[in-house]
């Protein structure tokens, strides 16, 4: 490490009173840019120091995010304009240790150089004011993508250096209705094309038909695991439970809001919420499940007698 970028990374250290594993120099009328991880589910956080005066001029925490072998990137654009002080665009991503670099994919004749992932797979690229971030790819030691990283699912976020707006970027969507993809005529079939044996419950609703599993592709990882999803529906009525599960970890975890409520499915936590629409995600090592109840009373506790019914790998 050269004595300047040792220094800096010293000045931001100080500024921001936590370790900074990974940054970007000043240069070019810009400030230093840190990068570092905090919180469960962890989250990149990045900051604007000045080189000169130690100065914090802004910080932004991005969406929650983890990687994974089927899922090697997550990442956010953040545009930083504050009036007068300082003008940035820059794209932050984390990466599994299957990746060492990452590579932007923009709308634009000239894209970015792939740019080197840091200590805790943390990677900085600036970009250019107002180019579309079509994909993000990380990229192993040879160059080669190990995965992608669509455009649905990289955070966008626009900050004045306090408020801070934007959109979320795609999430797991684990309790969802039905979206692009193919049903199968049997659950060997669905199995076969996912890559996975779905788990069915051992209990199920009486009165209640199971229909044909469909395979959906993760919108966010177009080459990462797809989810197989099963309903059944009354045969009298439009009451349905929903199924969906799918390879874990999620790239965005399930986290407890005011309309939740953590709740026990077989040792693993669980997030529920809804009366008139159930809505249950949970994540095991090995599978992530979402359950959806409509039109049923006190959907919540038929959405958790199916869960606590479904048996281990």
């Amino acid at each position: 490490m050269s004595d300047s970028l040792s220094q800096e990374r010293s000045t931001a250290e100080g500024a921001l009173g936590h370790p900074v594993p990974h940054l970007l120099p000043a240069g070019d009328d810009l400030p230093i840019l840190a990068a570092s991880i905090a919180g469960d589910p962890p989250r990149a956080r990045v900051a604007w120091v000045d080189p000169t005066t130690g100065e914090v001029v802004a910080r932004v925490a991005c969406p929650p995010g983890r990687p994974s072998r089927g899922r090697p990137v997550v990442a956010a654009s953040i545009e930083m304009a504050i009036s007068g002080a300082l003008e940035d665009r820059v794209l932050v991503a984390r990466v599994t240790p299957e990746a060492e670099a990452v590579r932007v994919i923009v709308a634009s004749d000239v894209e970015p150089d792939p740019q080197p992932a840091g200590p805790e797979g943390l990677a900085l690229v600036r970009l250019a004011p107002g180019v579309i971030v079509m994909a993000v790819d990380a990229l192993d030691a040879r160059g080669e993508p190990v995965g992608r990283l669509a455009r649905a699912g990289v955070a966008e976020l626009r900050s004045d250096g306090g408020a801070v707006s934007g959109r979320l970027g795609a999430t797991h969507g684990m309790s969802a209705g039905f979206g692009a993809g193919a049903w199968k005529e049997t659950l060997a079939e669905a199995a076969f094309e996912a890559g996975f044996a779905p788990l069915l419950p051992v209990w199920e609703p009486s009165g209640f038909v199971l229909g044909r599993p469909r395979v959906e592709p993760d919108v966010a990882y177009p080459s990462g695991p797809p989810s197989i999803v099963m309903a059944w529906t009354h045969a009298k009525g439009s009451e349905r439970v929903l199924l969906r599960q799918t390879l874990a970890p999620l790239a965005s975890p399930a986290a407890a809001t005011q309309w939740t409520r953590e709740v026990d499915i077989a040792g693993h936590v669980g997030h529920i919420s809804g009366r008139r629409l159930g809505i249950l995600v949970w994540e095991r090592p090995d599978m992530a499940f979402g359950i959806q109840v409509r039109g049923i009373s006190r959907p919540e506790d038929m959405a958790l007698r199916v869960a606590r019914s479904i048996p281990p790998a």
